[in-house]
């Protein structure tokens, strides 16, 4: 099969976003020989457009106009640069796999007569409903993007999802959408198990978010205070941001037990080193306010880290309750409460890393996701 991916993949040499899901992905799809990949994006920070081939998977980088002086034109001149590029070359393919229809990916694929399919993300349209409340950028150009994933979400028939609410958000947008489910693959380092000690050695949480609001650096701060007036815990940090800005906010929050030793930030870490950063605590604390399926949560399961997270969005597709993590609300006193169950419970410690593991080694089969991918591609094919 000849298939042309739709996705935003990072360019090397320039800053994006990681999707290491994706790559692996194309990776082993090709290695099975029965794939070969062709994958466009779009970069506005290229000043012409760029080619490469890396591990089998042949990449295409087109050159777009800036993100903030498109948003004038409602995106369409990136739209319009895609599309048309996609056109011009889209008889070579069997199959176009759109991954994600937050970036105007499905839209640039319409006008194609190849069956297409579409791997559902994240939904624009649901994560603007917890923006912070003072009008910026990012209202107005999800506000715009929003409107693409509304209108066209019906123009592709079949959707790969993978929990209860991507599938409901689909359901809601195009009622008729065929739905296959899949999991993604996650990257190989998590499916080593790692070795927690046997007692309450390790003092601290780990947050991947970042200093980013929407995946609760807030709550997970203000639940640390409440937690430091009895227990000795820490705060990892690792993502976006610094040290500095983790104490800012922790100032403008008013926080006293907030100093300097309670709290670090690794930075962006590899697979390897987000592993051994494992090693060093005791749960995973991950209070976002919406997300599908958190590639940082499956990872923590697969390897062992006993996960603590919102039960938002699709995350309950993810963690059963007291079986495999412990789920909370955004309320603070929920979140201490469930640390410092947890932290107060050896057995039910090992209880939720056997169950998590167990379940995630099925459910992140990466032979199977590569298989079922491929017999999806066949159906799709057969039935546009």
């Amino acid at each position: 099969m000849n298939v042309l991916w739709l996705a935003a993949a990072p360019h090397p040499g320039k800053s994006g976003h990681p999707t290491p899901w994706m790559t692996s992905l194309a990776n082993s799809l090709v290695e099975t020989g029965n794939v070969s990949i062709t994958v466009v994006s779009y970069n506005h920070a290229l000043e012409k457009d760029e080619e490469l081939t890396k591990d089998g998977v042949k990449y295409i980088y087109l050159s777009v106009p800036d993100d903030k002086w498109d948003l004038l034109t409602g995106y369409t001149r990136r739209i319009r640069r895609v599309r048309d590029y996609v056109a011009q070359i889209a008889d070579q393919y069997d199959l176009m796999h759109i991954h994600g229809i937050e970036q105007q990916y499905h839209v640039m694929g319409l006008g194609t007569k190849i069956p297409k399919v579409v791997s559902a993300q994240g939904f624009v349209t649901e994560y603007a409903k917890h923006l912070p409340k003072k009008i910026e950028y990012k209202h107005v150009s999800w506000a715009v993007a929003g409107y693409y994933e509304k209108k066209y979400a019906k123009a592709v028939r079949h959707y790969i999802c993978r929990t209860h609410w991507d599938k409901a958000v689909i359901r809601q947008l195009n009622p008729k959408a065929v739905i296959h489910h899949n999991w993604e693959l996650i990257r190989p380092e998590f499916y080593n198990p790692i070795n927690l000690p046997a007692d309450t050695s390790n003092s601290a949480m780990l947050f991947v978010g970042g200093i980013n609001t929407m995946k609760g650096i807030r709550e997970a701060l203000c639940a640390l205070n409440e937690l430091r007036n009895d227990l000795p815990l820490r705060l990892i940090v690792t993502g976006y941001g610094t040290k500095e800005g983790l104490l800012e906010l922790a100032g403008t929050l008013g926080l006293e037990n907030i100093t300097d030793e309670s709290v670090e930030h690794r930075g962006m870490l590899t697979a390897p080193q987000l592993w051994e950063a494992y090693h060093e605590a005791f749960c995973l604390l991950h209070p976002s306010y919406i997300d599908n399926s958190p590639n940082s949560v499956c990872e923590a399961q697969l390897a062992g880290l006993p996960v603590i997270a919102t039960n938002v969005g699709g995350v309950a597709s993810l963690v059963e309750d007291e079986e495999t993590g412990l789920l909370t609300s955004l309320e603070i006193n929920d979140i201490v409460s469930a640390v410092q169950k947890l932290w107060g419970d050896m057995d039910l410690r090992r209880k939720l890393i056997g169950e998590a593991r167990t379940v995630s080694l099925e459910r992140f089969n990466a032979r199977h996701i590569i298989e079922h991918t491929q017999e999806i591609y066949r159906e799709v094919i057969a039935n546009p």
